[in-house]
C-alpha cells in the first residue's frame, strides 16, 4: 500500500525556489549586459565628439528657417499652370482625338494653353492629303473648334518625304 501524505503547507503546482532563483539570475545577467552596452555606447559617443571637435569641420547647430518656405512669384505661377493643366477635362480631349482613326498620321506633341483654350498639336503624316483629312476630321469632332493648319513642311532628308505639321485649334470645354 501507498503512504498518504497530508502536507497542506505547499499547494500543488506552486513554483519552486529553484525557478525563482533562476529568474533572479537571468534578470541580473540582463542588467549587467545593459550596463556594459550603455558604457560601450557612451565611450563611442565620446570618441565621436572628440573626433568632431578635433576635425576642421564646423557643424552649424543653429535653427534656420527651411528654404522650401520661400517661393518666388515665378514658382507660384508655374505651380498654378500645372494645376490648371491637371484639372482640365482631358477625358473629352482624349476621346475626341481617339475617335479619329488614321494610320497615316502620328501625333507627336500636344501643347495646351489653359488660359486661352488654344491647343497646338504637332505631328507627322505620310503625305499632305493625310494632313488635310486629319484636319477635316478634327473640325467635325465635338470638343474641337476653329481648327487650322499653322505650319507644314516636307522632310526632304527622308526617302518617303513625310509631312511634319502643326495644327492650332480651340478646345471647347464641356459645361
Amino acid at each position: 500500500m501507498q503512504k498518504i501524505n497530508f502536507n497542506f503547507s505547499q499547494l500543488p503546482n506552486q513554483p519552486t525556489k529553484l525557478a525563482g532563483s533562476l529568474l533572479l539570475l537571468i534578470g541580473i545577467a540582463l542588467l549587467l549586459e545593459m550596463g556594459f552596452s550603455y558604457n560601450k555606447l557612451l565611450n563611442q559617443r565620446l570618441a565621436l565628439k572628440k573626433e568632431i571637435t578635433t576635425s576642421r569641420l564646423q557643424l552649424d547647430m543653429t535653427h534656420k528657417e527651411p528654404a522650401y518656405q520661400k517661393f518666388a512669384d515665378k514658382d507660384v505661377e508655374e505651380a498654378r499652370q500645372i494645376i490648371n493643366r491637371l484639372s482640365a477635362p482631358w477625358e473629352s480631349f482624349i476621346n475626341g482625338l481617339e475617335s479619329i482613326s488614321s494610320s497615316k498620321v502620328a501625333v507627336l506633341t500636344i501643347e495646351p494653353d489653359m488660359q486661352t483654350g488654344v491647343l497646338r498639336i504637332e505631328g507627322e503624316a505620310k503625305d499632305y492629303p493625310a494632313v488635310l483629312t486629319f484636319i477635316s476630321q478634327l473640325r467635325t469632332t465635338k470638343p474641337f473648334s476653329k481648327v487650322f493648319l499653322a505650319h507644314h513642311e516636307y522632310k526632304r532628308d527622308d526617302p518617303q518625304h513625310p509631312v511634319v505639321f502643326t495644327i492650332s485649334m480651340h478646345w471647347v470645354k464641356a459645361p
